[in-house]
């Protein structure tokens, strides 16, 4: 009533003026109905008391409100006698001044002496006392119209103990004077004489005003303001010299007096006279600066990853997340969860406010279950006092317990930073503040007014920054809540930090407020305490302060997960013995998994078939990131239709391998590692071993370039002849090196000022990086624009198996922002592929789009700062993708085995065979051929019958794993229809003597008992990356075609013809022949010659112009769709769902969908209630689609609730022209599927159908 109608509408006087009709009335009904005056006198009875207590309520209130109008009014016009302070005064006077004045003597005489000029000997505070006669009070004048947390008192007090006309006669027989006695000592210790300087007979009389803060936090009062209204009168004898004896008051030399008070009043004046107040902050001053829960620093906690969790589900791998507390305090964060593994990589980082280190740090690991609690996967704790003694800590591996025993363990990296204290100033000067752009925001909203009518709602505020929500305060009740809660907030850039508190009642926004941090403190400075609110009815007001609590985090402001890589080990797999067996009826198929750094690069070897015994004599390398880094190792059985079986893990520390130098100057390599490792199982038990070689080779830094402004300064260099000629791009070739000869004579003349400036040992310019074979290549995944969600990257580098693989993100701009470290082996020809996949139920998720390209050309095209690349498809631009590419050369030579032109393609010719032995009776032979590699039949030639100077002109391929390792052979056999063939003799060829690409000619003599025979070959071999997938689903399977392995029809016709390279790593091979190749078998670099000219001729230099265009060098490949330039109609019809999530408390939901083309509205469904497996059967038709423009199709599933916003099921995106391909403007172009939908779970069975305008 009171919020609705006036107050004159309703209240006491209705009441009783309804008493006094509704009596007479009731007297009246009971009279009718035969009622006897007994009842009346009981009705009116029960009226005249009713009468009489509401009279005398109204009389009560009355006689209440006026006095206080006329006590207002007396406040306002009189002062106030307080003679009952007074004389408590009196009384407490004589039990508090003893301690005073002790008090003072203590703290005084101690500043005093370490304080004393040195020409004394000391300064002493010998006596101090107030005297027994207490200060009065001699009136107060209150303001009662004052705000509502403030309170304004006018006082006059004194303080005149010489003044005995109001003592009694007992009183003034104790009483003492007020009396301060200063003893300055000359001369030394041994011989001085002590001088005292006495003042008494002290007097005050002031005129002064307090302004009282009131705050709900303790202790309630926040400040207090005072000033002199009116100077003081103040009054005192002064005796230098004398004492109490022979003294002598100063203040009778004329002049004296009157200049010691123009000085008094001189300095207080500016302080404390008014207009001018002294603030006491008593808050502060009682809390002692800070309150005891406010935050004293921040730690960076950062969780890179977990490994050996234990597996609580029965089919398939936990779900592991972790959420992170402070003791037993609430959860504080929590890490996303990880599908179906049980060796999680977190890479997150949180910002963890603590107000000390005594506490201990807890991560608790869940697995998470859609239907049931998530259970506890055990808990790990990192001990939060060890960060005093080293503040960052990196590569901490901590325990995870569950019932007492060791349940995997979890790697973090914590860094402490404290808030910054004031540097302090000499000379007495107030600490100057630090200056940070990065710290606390300590916000304390005390209270609001008037934020609604009645004092019954209840309320609570949301503080925001920058929009996202930090904390939410308790509920307050009333028209002026009070909440008095403290909030920390840390802000990374309080220049564009901006803070919005909004008051909320029954999820309802009633008023808001919201500003930039640098506003809000400085309104703090200004004492701009109240706020006005928006959003409201007007005149609220919100109180609220804030401090900034600066912190200086350095390079830290915006951690990284990722740490530079200085150098690689490299791994020597050798072999295995005794390993687990899994396989029933036969042998395991074993191969092992090589993982470095937060498994941000890793490496496979490939898969022995039936054994526990295997071999595999492969190398393998790993970027190393820190000392305390681990080298996983574990070893999987191959299965083909599920998913491959572990038997077991072992893991290898660096610091075995590799030291930091004293002074961080750089890493040195330890003696290599050789070791038989057991491998771990998921009991605890061992079984089998893995043997191994590791060992370390570090990486060059590589030196920045100067910026634009060093360049500058450098104007004279720049126009130098020579100089200017560095920037032209050059040929790798004779004349290169001619050039830098001539450069290098030229240095010898060039001034000190403008030579080369020299770099720390391990350190080379930028320009020189890609003079090295082999290094590290950085690869930043920054982000990309897809046409599609839910997508992650895999990264390879002339491999089958990805290195790197990214975190799915379910947006169409994923950023990524991850970094991966790979080794190349030879940057000449290498190539870098990254595939982007869709994250799909299915068992192979779909290639969406690649990007490829020859790392030496990015390297030399793209820019420092990244560039973007074109996402393609076949021919189809699906995206862009951004990217930034870093080399850090690695010095190190590489074994014959695993250079890039030990394996490829092998085309043999075989042309004939002369001299042969007779193995027939008609003294000639059937001779065929058959070719071997590592014993293995590769090839079978036809027979030519009776012949002992057979010509074959047969040519096949073979593909050769390891020209270093593989056995090439073949063997001359006679034919015999009936009794077995006899050979005619052997012969080999050592395939690391042939010379690369270009056709090599052999006459090989036969072994046999006769040495007779003589066979005619001609061989080229073509270096090419062999894929080892058995699944053929990697980047082999991808990207060489399908026929990997496969080099198909060579031709050597002639000497100059290279032939035809299919799809493989070196596509699109043409003719060298005609006098193309110069220099034909020249060696080049490499443990075998390396590649001749010719492999420079047909494109396998670094300067290949066949690398995918970036933005800064090429125009974007545009993407064109099936059917371009059709006009039409599209049908989308919405069919049904299964599998929804249930979000009502039924179980079920209510669900609807919701159609856009293109990011607009077309369809709408109905809703179907109570149910997870709709059927709508709906459609819309969308005129005027286009087939030479993409058309994106959303699909929103949402639950509809009847009060409150409806929440989302789900969605799925859908390309049109993937599911429709109108060749021709034919009608009935149509697609029937099932789309899963992302988020929630469950699918939607759509109809498109496609249907062109007619002309």
């Amino acid at each position: 009533m009171e919020e609705f109608a006036s107050s004159a509408l309703f209240g006491s006087f209705w009441h009783n003026a309804a008493a006094i009709i509704t009596i007479p009335m009731v007297c009246f009904v009971v009279f009718k109905l035969g009622g006897g005056f007994v009842s009346l006198i009981l009705i009116i009875a029960f009226g005249a008391t009713y009468y009489k207590n509401s009279i005398r309520r109204f009389r009560r209130n009355a006689r209440d409100d006026i006095t206080r109008e006329l006590i207002r009014n007396a406040l306002e016009n009189d002062s106030e006698s307080t003679e009952w302070i007074n004389n408590f005064m009196s009384k407490f006077w004589l039990i508090y001044e003893p301690v005073l004045s002790s008090t003072v003597v203590g703290v005084v005489d101690g500043i005093l002496v370490d304080q004393t000029p040195a020409f004394l000997d000391s300064i002493r505070l010998t006596t101090f006392t107030l005297g027994t006669k207490a200060p009065r009070v001699e009136s107060i004048k209150s303001f009662p119209k004052s705000d509502p947390d403030v309170v304004l008192m006018d006082w006059r007090v004194s303080f005149t103990p010489t003044d005995i006309e109001d003592m009694t006669p007992r009183q003034l027989r104790t009483q003492i004077n007020p009396k301060i006695v200063l003893t300055i000592r000359l001369g030394n210790s041994l011989i001085g004489a002590g001088m005292p300087i006495l003042v008494e007979d002290m007097s005050f009389k002031g005129y002064m005003r307090f302004k009282l803060k009131l705050t709900s936090n303790f202790p309630h009062i926040k400040t207090v303001d005072f000033c002199f209204l009116e100077p003081p009168v103040i009054d005192y004898v002064l005796k230098p010299v004398g004492g109490d004896t022979f003294g002598m008051d100063i203040a009778h030399i004329p002049g004296l007096q009157s200049f010691i008070r123009d000085q008094t009043h001189a300095i207080l004046g500016p302080m404390m006279y008014a207009p001018n107040v002294y603030t006491l902050d008593l808050e502060q001053m009682m809390t002692g600066g800070a309150s005891l829960t406010a935050a004293a620093g921040v730690v960076q906690f950062t969780i890179y990853n977990a490994k050996d969790l234990k597996n609580s589900e029965f089919v398939g791998h936990s779900d592991p997340y972790i959420k992170i507390r402070l003791g037993n305090r609430p959860e504080i964060a929590s890490t996303q969860v990880q599908k179906n593994t049980l060796n999680p990589v977190f890479n997150e980082t949180n910002i963890i406010l603590v107000n000390n280190l005594n506490e201990m740090l807890c991560m608790e690991v869940f697995d998470k279950d859609a239907v049931r609690k998530d259970s506890s996967l055990g808990q790990a704790n990192f001990d939060l006092k060890s960060l005093e003694e080293d503040p960052i800590q990196d590569d901490v591996w901590c325990n995870i317990l569950l019932n007492g025993k060791e349940r995997g363990s979890v790697r973090i990296r914590a860094a402490y930073f404290p808030v910054a204290k004031p540097t302090p100033v000499e000379e007495g000067g107030e600490p100057v503040p630090v200056e940070s752009n990065s710290g606390i925001l300590a916000i304390n909203i005390a209270q609001a007014k008037d934020i609604a009518r009645t004092g019954k709602l209840k309320s609570h505020c949301r503080v925001m920054l920058n929009g996202r929500v930090v904390h939410t305060t308790g509920n307050s009740i009333g028209a002026n809540p009070s909440w008095g809660a403290n909030v920390d907030v840390f802000v990374t850039d309080l220049e564009a930090a901006q803070i919005t508190v909004e008051i909320v009642s029954e999820e309802q926004v009633i008023g808001s407020y919201g500003a930039a941090a640098t506003h809000i403190l400085r309104d703090t400075e200004e004492k701009v305490d109240w706020l006005s609110l928006k959003g409201g009815q007007g005149g609220e007001k919100l109180k609220m302060t804030a401090v900034w609590k600066p912190i200086l985090m350095g390079d830290s402001m915006n951690p990284t997960v990722h740490k530079p890589a200085f150098g690689v080990a490299r791994i020597q797999l050798y072999a295995a013995r005794g390993l687990k067996n899994v396989e029933i009826g036969s042998d395991s198929d074993p191969y092992v998994l090589i993982s470095g750094d937060k498994r941000s690069s890793r490496s496979r070897t490939k898969t022995i078939e039936n054994t526990l015994n295997p071999e595999w004599n492969e190398i393998h390398y790993i970027a190393i990131n820190s000392v305390k880094q681990f080298i996983d190792f574990e070893a999987f059985d191959y299965q083909k239709r599920t998913k491959d079986r572990t038997l077991g893990k072992t893991s290898f520390k660096v610091n075995d391998i590799v030291e930091e130098l004293p002074d961080k100057a750089g890493y040195q390599a330890l003696p290599a590692v050789d070791r038989w490792a057991p491998l771990r199982q998921k009991d605890g038990s061992t079984k089998g071993e893995l043997h191994y070689q590791v060992s370390f080779h570090p990486s060059l830094k590589v030196a920045k370039e100067a910026t634009e402004a060093e360049k500058e300064k450098k104007t004279l260099a720049a126009q130098d002849p020579l100089e200017a000629a560095k920037k032209e791009v050059v040929e790798y070739d004779a004349e290169v090196e001619a050039r830098e000869k001539l450069e290098a004579e030229q240095k010898k003349e060039i001034p000190v000022e403008q030579a080369q400036t020299l770099l720390p040992p391990g350190t080379i310019h930028a320009r020189e990086a890609l003079e090295h074979d082999s290094g590290i290549l950085v690869i930043n995944l920054v982000g990309a624009n897809l046409n599609r969600s839910g997508t992650y990257c895999e990264v390879y580098i002339d491999s089958d198996y990805y290195q790197h693989k990214t975190q799915v993100q379910k947006t169409r701009d994923p950023k990524w922002n991850e970094i991966a470290d790979i080794f190349v082996k030879e940057l000449e020809y290498a190539k870098l592929t990254i595939l982007i996949k869709e994250k799909s139920s299915i068992d192979r998720d779909p290639v969406i789009g690649s990007v490829t390209g020859n790392i030496r050309t990015l390297l030399e095209t793209t820019p420092a700062e990244g560039a973007e690349f074109d996402v393609v498809e076949k021919t189809e631009k699906r995206g862009t993708m951004r990217l930034k590419f870093e080399y850090l050369p690695v010095p190190i030579e590489l074994f014959p085995k695993e250079r890039l032109d030990n394996m490829g393609q092998l085309t043999v010719h075989l042309v004939g065979a002369k001299n042969l032995m007779a193995a027939d009776r008609s003294g000639t032979s059937d001779p065929y051929f058959i070719f071997r590699v590592n014993g293995k039949e590769v090839y079978k030639s036809e027979t030519v019958k009776k012949n002992l100077n057979p010509v074959y002109d047969e040519t096949f391929v073979v593909p050769i794993a390891s020209r270093a390792d593989d056995q090439f052979s073949f063997e001359v056999l006679d034919w015999n229809q009936l009794a077995t063939a006899k050979s005619l003799g052997q012969g080999a060829i050592d395939l690391r003597n042939l010379q690369l690409v270009l056709p090599n000619e052999f006459k090989i003599p036969l072994q046999n008992k006769a040495n007779q025979g003589e066979v005619q070959l001609r061989l080229k071999f073509m270096p090419e990356f062999l894929s080892t997938n058995k699944r053929k689903s990697g980047f082999g399977a991808t990207f060489l075609g399908e026929g990997v392995g496969m080099v198909g029809q060579a031709g050597i016709a002639g000497v100059g013809v290279v032939g035809q390279a299919g799809q493989g790593a070196i596509k699109g091979v043409g003719a060298v022949g005609q006098g193309a190749v110069k220099g034909v078998g020249a060696v080049g670099k490499g443990v075998f010659g390396g590649l001749s000219a010719g492999a420079s001729a047909i494109g396998l230099g670094h300067k290949r112009k066949d690398s995918i265009p970036t933005s800064a060098t090429a125009p974007a490949v545009t993407a064109t769709a099936p059917g371009s330039g059709i006009v039409g109609r599209l049908n989308i019809q919405v069919i049904e769902a299964d599998h929804l999530m249930g979000v009502d408390k039924s179980g079920l939901s209510d669900p609807y969908v919701k159609v856009r083309v293109n990011s607009k509205e077309v369809l709408k469904t109905r809703v179907k209630k109570e149910t997870l497996s709709p059927n709508w059967s709906e459609s819309v038709v969308v005129p005027g689609v286009r087939t030479d423009q993409p058309v994106i199709l959303d699909f929103q599933v949402k639950d509809h609730n009847t009060i409150g916003g409806n929440k989302d099921l789900g969605s799925c995106d859908v390309s049109l022209w993937e599911y429709i391909q109108p060749g021709s403007p034919i009608a009935g172009s149509q697609a029937d599927f099932w789309a899963p939908v992302d988020g929630q779970g469950g699918r939607l069975h759509l109809l498109l159908e496609f249907e062109p305008s007619e002309a």
